[in-house]
């Protein structure tokens, strides 16, 4: 895709937060009868850069599936001082918005810090229009952290925790190798006591808030992530291990960068395919509920009928 003209049918969207600014983000409209994509990009990115978002616009197309690519209030810049928890009322007005276009099922897609947005959301709202989750290259912040900060980590979360003690949480850290995060947004992923530092804390292994997602989960790592703490098979066993829903899938794309590059097309038709096996699942689930229970007479109360 590098070098050549990119071109894709769609509208550029604002979505509505509150008395907030809006979201900006682009919608691709796809078939109705198949859940609409919601791609939530990780730290200091956007709904619009990198080859895999639009290698992932031209697989949906070609599926006809819509596609739903938004900036979140951790977009760009907004990384560095983002409160994580935020991602709740930015992925229900996310999810809004589709329904507003008429779509009546989700499937969420987080791409590196992304899947510990979408993960934290369905297991808190527990949503029923949430048909399953896409995670693409997890990475475990917290033990990034331990890496790169090495022995001293320990002191720089001390640091941190006494610069929001002050009232300065808000103030960019100065601690080495991360961006200009503030003490708050640093804590947010190097304080195991944080809620988005234990979501994928594979080193303690609890991954609580994963075992409470429920709906189907597509789960593709990078065999040679930059960011890799742990290697992709042991990452997908836990993840296996843990997961408590009906149907889970794991892969490793090798040779993979964390940004899947030159891999992005082949990441992006596997999750078309997901997204399409997903749906003819759901259908099928659907028929077989709405069936007349046996002894009772099709179209009397109660007892339903086929799609």
């Amino acid at each position: 895709m590098s070098g050549q003209p990119f071109e894709m049918p769609g509208a550029l969207v604002e979505i509505p937060l509150s008395s907030l600014r809006p979201l900006d983000g682009f919608l691709l409209e796809g078939d109705r009868r198949y859940p609409l994509l919601v791609f939530v990009h990780g730290m200091h990115s956007n709904f619009y850069r990198s080859v895999l978002k639009k290698a992932l616009m031209q697989e949906c197309r070609r599926a006809r599936i819509g596609m739903l690519s938004f900036n979140n209030r951790g977009a760009e810049e907004g990384t560095n001082d983002e409160r994580f928890k935020d991602c709740l009322s930015d992925l229900d007005a996310a999810i809004r918005f589709g329904r507003s276009r008429g779509y009546r099922s989700f499937v969420l897609a987080g791409h590196s810090t992304g899947c510990q947005k979408i993960t934290y959301y369905q297991a808190v709202r527990g949503e029923d229009a949430v048909r399953g989750l896409v995670l693409l290259a997890i990475g475990d912040d917290l033990a990034i952290m331990k890496r790169d900060l090495g022995k001293n980590f320990s002191s720089w979360v001390r640091r941190a925790r006494a610069q929001v003690r002050r009232g300065a949480g808000s103030v960019p850290l100065g601690a080495p190798v991360i961006p200009p995060f503030s003490a708050r947004r640093f804590l947010s992923i190097a304080d195991p006591d944080e809620t988005e530092a234990r979501i994928f804390d594979f080193e303690r292994g609890a991954l609580d808030h994963f075992r409470r997602v429920r709906c189907p989960v597509l789960a593709l790592l990078a065999g040679v992530d930059e960011y890799e703490t742990i290697r992709p098979r042991d990452m997908i066993a836990r993840l296996r291990a843990g997961y408590r829903g009906s149907w889970f899938e794991g892969g490793m794309v090798k040779d993979a960068d964390h940004g899947f590059h030159g891999m992005e097309r082949h990441v992006a038709k596997v999750i078309s395919g997901w997204v399409g096996v997903l749906n003819r699942r759901s259908c099928a689930k659907a028929l077989k509920d709405r069936r007349p229970t046996r002894g009772r007479r099709r179209g009397r109360r109660g007892g339903g009928s086929p799609l």
